[in-house]
């Protein structure tokens, strides 16, 4: 658990997050594993092919917490079996899970590798 050492050069600072979550859209339900994430967006592994602008609905729970994280996110880049993901749309109540994550996790990260 940490936090990117990259985060002064990107908008949202990166917190790891290994969860599983679903993602469904495109005419698909796909269970992938998520790597990390931000206020912009997550990082994601996938075996499966995802097309670069596909908009989906993702949902997972966060570790020790039990309320559904839920949010709309278009895959934006590739690297490998590694996909990112923006968030294009994230409600207020979900953006508040969020935060509270980044505040109980980002206080005990270690930075990440």
């Amino acid at each position: 658990m940490g936090v990117s050492p990259y985060a002064g050069e990107r908008k949202y600072a990166r917190f790891s997050l290994d969860v599983r979550a679903k993602l469904i859209g495109g005419g698909l339900e796909i269970t992938v594993r998520t790597l990390d994430i931000s206020e912009g967006g997550v990082g994601i592994v996938s075996p499966g092919e995802i097309a670069p602008g596909t908009l989906f609905a993702i949902e997972f729970v966060f570790p020790t917490m039990q309320d559904v994280f839920r949010a709309k996110a278009v895959v934006n880049n590739r690297k490998g079996f590694r996909w990112g993901l923006e968030f294009a749309d994230i409600d207020e109540t979900n953006l508040a899970l969020l935060r509270k994550y980044q505040r109980r996790w980002g206080a005990l990260a270690k930075q990440k590798v």
